[in-house]
């Protein structure tokens, strides 16, 4: 299982993770995260799996997505993820 490094972006952390599919292909997802005054907020599972020949393809493909939720989340901070 490989975990990549965290990636800051506009006072969150998205952290990537991709696993071996057993296949020959990677699929990866993202968690996003960040701190408030409660301690750390968690969003689990916040992007779907990306699925790719390549292990750097399928977490840059989840972190691409996980960036347009914190996008989405800081546009509109009344909509939580599902």
């Amino acid at each position: 299982m490989s975990n990549s490094s965290k990636i800051h972006y506009k006072g969150w952390e998205i952290v990537p993770l991709a696993v071996p599919t057993g296949d020959g292909k990677w699929s990866a997802s993202c968690d996003i995260e960040r701190a408030g005054p409660d301690g750390v907020e968690v969003f689990e599972g916040s992007t779907m799996q990306f699925v790719r020949d390549d292990e750097d393809e399928a977490i840059a493909a989840a972190c691409d997505e996980a960036i347009r939720q914190v996008d989405n989340i800081i546009a509109n901070p009344l909509v939580r993820l599902a």
